[in-house]
């Protein structure tokens, strides 16, 4: 249970960096998405729970969504998220 809530804590500082690095702004994402299990897989997956704020900027909103995707589907991994933070 640690290290899902270590790797949630890791996901949302690396989606916060991303938006600092690319928006030139800081957004806290902590009540914008979600960790749940998939039913099938197990495996925790993260879901979107955009507030209005997010929702109405379709660019943000475009580029969390695309990130996000690739999280869920690993071809961002917690060693990119590391190596991003580091750099």
């Amino acid at each position: 249970m640690n290290d899902i809530l270590s790797s949630e804590k890791l996901i949302i500082q690396y989606l916060e960096f991303l938006i600092a690095e690319d928006f030139h702004t800081s957004c806290d994402l902590s009540d914008e998405i979600i960790f749940t299990e998939n039913i099938m897989s197990g495996k925790i997956m993260i879901v979107q729970n955009f507030s209005e704020q997010i929702s109405d900027d379709v660019i943000l909103k475009n580029y969390l969504e695309i990130i996000i995707i690739n999280i869920n589907l690993k071809l961002i991994t917690v060693e990119d998220m590391h190596r991003t933070l580091r750099n």
